[in-house]
């Protein structure tokens, strides 16, 4: 998904609310991947507490740091319209990040209500209970989508989220309350009444169940109100409706399709769905499909020539979240991966550099001048470039290089006045160091 600064006035289309959906969330951890994911997460954690008595809390803490690294790929599939689970997750999949930036928001939020139960006594409490309680899920949801902590601490980011859902944002803070009270109510009845080693595993199966459910389902809610938060998502509401109620509305393709995959003829569906994308060529859902079963082919070639063409339209739609994931992937396919748009890259790179994916910048931009010769966004790729580097990486050394060779290429282009003060910047701090 991409943040965008407005947000649609366009009516939506009906779609199910959250509220509407709630036993099925329950069955969400249900699916054979999170099923085993928890279950195994359960069983290390509950085996170090055993086994591993001194080395407890530091174990602990890791199997869920990875927990939580899949609880927000589902919530970010989720915000996208994509409800099913993720496939083959590994642990090249996900961002750390995102969960340490959510361990900030909490002890942040947490030092917030400390100090207003220090301030206020009683009264401060309970106002920074509400007030943690209210702002915990809202930060969460943008973490999700800006990978930003400094955007789920801001108290206006925070505000605007809660009233663009509006009221049904206090029934999803309810629930989520509720949910999480639920799940330590059944561990403490748990430990209390069942006298078996299995009661520290079940607990924690418990715990690590409830809390996907929470993810799943907030991630749900940006999806509901994606148009109104100004976000992007990749399935349109017709599509995700028809997905969550088949029955309702059937894609004949579709359905070929599966037949095709269930009978293992994979270079048939290819073909499928490769001319049903030039009659349905806004469908990125279609070519979202047709990219993954590319790939599961093994038609690298076919893949990475599909992607440079769905990545250009992804760029033109605004859809920059997504076509960052796809350019991440092609790049761990080919190195040598090339844009089929070349005026697009600095739009990316920018926007990798905006969503904390400094790496991914820099892949983009990498021997560009090289690449493109006389290409008139050579000047604002070697600023972007001596920026990451500087601000992201501390190799200063190497911006300032960068700095100086696009001042003496183009003493004149706009970028060279800007190159000049950001080496005034890194010269000060360079000599500070």
């Amino acid at each position: 998904m991409s943040n965008k600064e407005h947000f649609s006035a366009r009516t939506r289309p009906a779609f199910t609310p959250f509220w509407r959906r709630f036993p099925r969330f329950f069955l969400y951890p249900m699916q054979l991947g999170s099923l085993l994911r928890i279950g195994a997460y359960s069983a290390v954690g509950s085996i170090a507490l055993f086994t591993l008595p001194l080395l407890a809390f530091p174990l602990w803490l890791i199997v869920w740091v990875v927990f939580l690294k899949y609880a927000f790929l589902v919530m970010e599939r989720t915000a996208d319209g994509r409800f099913d689970e993720p496939d083959g997750v590994n642990g090249g999949e996900g961002d750390t990040s995102q969960v340490f930036r959510q361990f900030g928001l909490i002890i942040i939020l947490a030092l917030l209500f400390a100090l207003l139960t220090y301030a206020a006594g009683a009264v401060g409490a309970v106002i920074g209970w509400v007030l943690l309680n209210l702002a915990l899920p809202a930060g969460t949801m943008i973490i999700a989508v800006s990978r930003s902590l400094s955007e789920a601490l801001n108290p206006a980011r925070i505000f605007f989220y809660i009233r663009s859902i509006g009221s049904p944002y206090l029934a999803l803070c309810f629930v989520l309350t509720s949910l999480m009270g639920s799940g330590n109510w059944l561990k403490g009845f748990l430990l209390q009444n069942m006298d078996s080693w299995l009661a520290l595993p079940l607990t924690t199966f418990v715990e690590f169940y409830f809390v996907l459910i929470c993810y799943h389902m907030m991630g749900y809610a940006i999806y509901q109100y994606h148009d109104k938060l100004g976000l992007d998502a990749s399935v349109d509401f017709d599509q995700a409706q028809a997905r969550l109620s088949p029955g309702k509305a059937s894609d004949p393709v579709m359905a070929k399709l599966s037949a095709l995959m269930a009978e293992g003829r994979q270079d048939e569906a290819i073909e499928l769905l490769r001319e049903e994308l030039k009659r349905r060529w806004e469908d990125n859902a279609l070519h979202e499909r047709y990219q993954k079963l590319l790939v599961a082919s093994g038609k690298t070639s076919a893949a990475l020539q599909h992607a440079r063409e769905f990545i250009a339209k992804l760029v033109n739609e605004k859809r920059m979240f997504q076509a960052l994931d796809l350019c991440e992937q092609c790049l761990k396919r080919d190195p040598e991966f090339q844009l089929q748009d070349s005026t697009q890259i600095h739009d990316l790179a920018s926007a990798a550099s905006m969503a904390k994916r400094p790496k991914l910048a820099l892949d983009l931009m990498r021997r560009f001048d090289k690449r493109y010769p006389n290409h008139p966004h050579i000047p604002s790729i070697y600023l972007l470039s001596a920026r990451i580097l500087g601000e992201h990486y501390e190799r200063r050394d190497e911006a300032v290089k960068i700095l100086r060779g696009l001042q003496l290429k183009f003493p004149s282009h706009a970028a060279a006045e800007d190159a000049r003060l950001y080496m005034d910047v890194l010269t000060r701090q360079m000599a500070i160091d």
